[in-house]
């Protein structure tokens, strides 16, 4: 399974805006489970870094970023998704591109400029039951599987924005590809 999903053409259409133009990324199985993701593009709009800080009683205040929710499970838990280069006692591996980690040792040397090169905060999680996600995957108009990229960890205004990103540069790997093909004969 791919590292992204996003939100087929089809999904966008849907009135319950937490899954239009969703990207999500998903465990791994060796490292975490595939059951589980969460959301890198939806903003929360009610809850700020100040909150968070004041929330888990943190000794440092978060720096102003966004507050991400990362889906409808747990939404009152909060965790960091980090690229893996950082790690503390507390952090588990979510995929190769990802690791999750909650405690204040993460807070403090994200302020003091020594945490993981890229981070988002986090609150809940998406989640489904075993088959469910494949499933959904399979379904035609359903999730649509791409391979990780640096985008992910963009904080853009518009969720729509970083999926359109996405779209367009898996678009033109495609077509590079299929090119290569075509001339290689």
């Amino acid at each position: 399974m791919s590292q992204l999903l996003l939100a087929s053409a089809s999904m966008n259409e849907n009135t319950q805006d937490l899954w239009r133009y969703a990207v999500v990324t998903v465990g791994s199985q060796e490292h975490f489970t595939h059951n589980m993701g969460f959301i890198l593009n939806q903003a929360v709009l009610n809850i700020d870094h100040k909150q968070i800080t004041s929330i888990y009683r943190l000794e440092y205040t978060l720096p102003h970023v966004p507050v991400y929710c990362g889906g409808p499970i747990q939404t009152d838990r909060c965790t960091v998704l980090h690229s893996p280069e950082y790690r503390t006692a507390k952090t588990k591996q979510f995929n190769s591109r990802c690791c999750i980690t909650w405690d204040d040792d993460i807070i403090r040397d994200i302020v003091q400029g020594r945490g993981p090169k890229q981070w988002k905060i986090m609150l809940g999680h998406c989640e489904w039951q075993d088959g469910q996600l494949d499933a959904e995957i399979m379904r035609p108009g359903g999730w649509q599987e791409a391979p990780w990229c640096h985008t992910a960890w963009g904080g853009y205004k518009r969720k729509d924005k970083m999926w359109r990103r996405i779209i367009e540069q898996n678009s033109v790997i495609h077509a590079n590809s299929f090119l290569d093909q075509v001339f290689s004969q």
